[in-house]
């Protein structure tokens, strides 16, 4: 079964070039298809991200909540949210 996740930034926006799958892999999550969910990079809100996800074949969409230590650095807020599968 094909996994998808929602990367959602809450906290400061992300500036610049950002990479959904290697901050996935970063933060140790595993999906075959990573969407972010910022103010200012990616998708405006979860339910656009979780479209495409299922647009694209993910069976299983799980959505997680990270805030910005630094450009750089990234945390996982809370527990993830399976949205669905």
């Amino acid at each position: 079964m094909k996994t998808g996740a929602i990367l959602y930034f809450a906290g400061s926006p992300l500036k610049g070039d950002v990479e959904a799958r290697k901050i996935a892999a970063d933060l140790g999550i595993d999906a075959d298809r990573v969407e972010i969910v910022s103010s200012s990079v990616g998708y405006e809100n979860i339910i656009d991200a979780w479209w495409m996800l299922l647009a694209r074949g993910m069976k299983r969409v799980v959505c997680f909540m990270v805030t910005t230590m630094d450009e750089q650095n990234f945390k996982l807020v809370s527990q993830p949210l399976r949205l669905c599968g």
